[in-house]
């Protein structure tokens, strides 16, 4: 489904400023600032930087722009990752159907949502919190969080409006139906077992809109007056859950898995961060390491986060969002085993907004057991540091955050967009 485009906002377009210039980090060479002016079907990047037009294939690229925060809801929490801001206002055991300010009318399968926060937190932590606990639920039923914390765990029925206008979710419990106005829901969380990701093969790319909707994207087609993003296949086909699973659900109604992307239509704009996926960066975050050892300066340990700062949180530095990075506290180890032959490893290494400018580190890069890398003291409230290290025939690579100042106080690092470059 497309969104319709009045005559005013057609007239906005002609005449409209120019679209901003905006970071740019190829894979090789120097960042750049740059308008992305053409995006083609066949992923070929046009930029102007400059005075000049630049050409870039998406799969040497690292990113374009910057993440737009996510603070108004509602809230569709997409299967793969996804955020997509809009309004739910009918859905059943198979779709769900939203209207969504960037995109208009959307229908979307089932399998491919994770959930709905209907109601933001203000507060930042506790909004990155309730995203994370849609995002990456386990179980296998569906749940409401209400506002006052009480859940209901049961099998989601449907959801659709009264004759007063309100949206009524409805989840058969082990009591009964139960039916709930979504002013007092938190979040919907549908049931993780039947949720299908998008398939992973291939070069796409996370899509950020002004309005925080960021989307993984198939295809994205980009011109003087519009933005088409076809969206990613829901991987596979939904296998029938257990009994357990379903409850009192019947074999298969919640189908429509192994759905095709669908194409959706938005201002050129609208379009401020672009990150690709499949090409010549390969992000540790989505590997898994050989090995993580942290040694606490007292008792407290700190686990490594993948896309997320130590605390869970989103990843922010200097200011700004990244989807994607690698969490480390003081003092610790990170390990992978380089099992395919990579040119170099680079990253940006900050301390996470959240200390509010407190905490300190030092970080070294080994690779196969030699040092290749050593920073100075990054300190909170420091802009990130880049680091490029050669990988030319090396099996090993290990990230190494030590202590700085102040022992191990506020030391949430973060390796920003941790990458092995092809």
């Amino acid at each position: 489904m497309y969104r319709l485009l009045p005559v005013s906002i057609l007239l906005a377009v002609a005449f409209a400023p120019p679209l901003a210039a905006r970071p740019a980090v190829p894979v090789d060479g120097q960042p750049f600032d740059a308008k992305l002016t053409r995006i083609g079907a066949d992923w070929q990047l046009t930029f102007a930087a400059g005075g000049k037009e630049r050409k870039l294939p998406a799969a040497d690229l690292v990113y374009w722009g910057t993440c737009a925060e996510t603070t108004q809801g509602p809230i569709v929490v997409t299967a793969d990752g996804g955020l997509l801001v809009a309004d739910v206002f009918k859905a059943d055991k198979e779709s769900l159907v939203a209207d969504s300010p960037m995109f208009g009318e959307l229908k979307l399968p089932l399998p491919s949502v994770a959930g709905i926060v209907f109601d933001p937190p203000a507060a930042q932590t506790q909004r990155d919190g309730l995203l994370t606990r849609v995002a990456r639920a386990g179980g296998d039923s569906d749940r409401i969080i209400l506002h006052n914390g009480d859940e209901l765990a049961g099998v989601f029925e449907g959801m659709e409006e009264d004759d007063e206008g309100a949206v009524i979710v409805t989840i058969k419990t082990g009591v009964g139906p139960v039916k709930i106005k979504t002013d007092r829901i938190a979040a919907l969380i549908f049931n993780p077992a039947l949720k299908d990701a998008a398939a992973g093969a291939g070069l796409r790319a996370w899509a950020g809109f002004s309005d925080g909707t960021r989307l993984l994207a198939e295809k994205l087609v980009l011109g003087p007056s519009s933005l088409k993003i076809t969206t990613a296949k829901v991987a596979g086909t939904l296998r029938v859950p257990s009994a357990a699973e379903q409850g009192s659900r019947g074999a298969g109604e919640r189908g429509n898995g192994g759905a095709e992307g669908q194409t959706w239509e938005t201002l050129p704009e609208d379009l401020v961060w672009l990150q690709p996926l499949g090409g010549r960066a390969v992000y540790l975050s989505r590997l898994k390491p050989a090995g993580y050892r942290h040694m606490p300066y007292l008792d407290l340990k700190w686990p490594y986060k993948t896309d997320r700062n130590v605390t869970g949180g989103m990843i922010r530095c200097d200011g700004r969002l990244y989807p994607i990075g690698l969490g480390m506290h003081s003092a610790a180890r990170l390990t992978y085993s380089l099992d395919k032959p990579y040119r170099r490893f680079q990253a940006e290494l900050g301390i996470d907004d959240s200390t509010a400018g407190r905490g300190s580190v030092r970080a070294r890069v080994y690779v196969d057991g030699r040092q290749r890398h050593a920073t100075e003291t990054i300190r909170g409230g420091a802009a990130p540091v880049p680091i490029s290290v050669d990988l030319s025939g090396a099996e090993r690579l290990d990230l190494i955050i030590d202590f700085a100042d102040r022992a191990d106080e506020q030391d949430h690092a973060n390796w920003l967009n941790a990458r092995l470059i092809k």
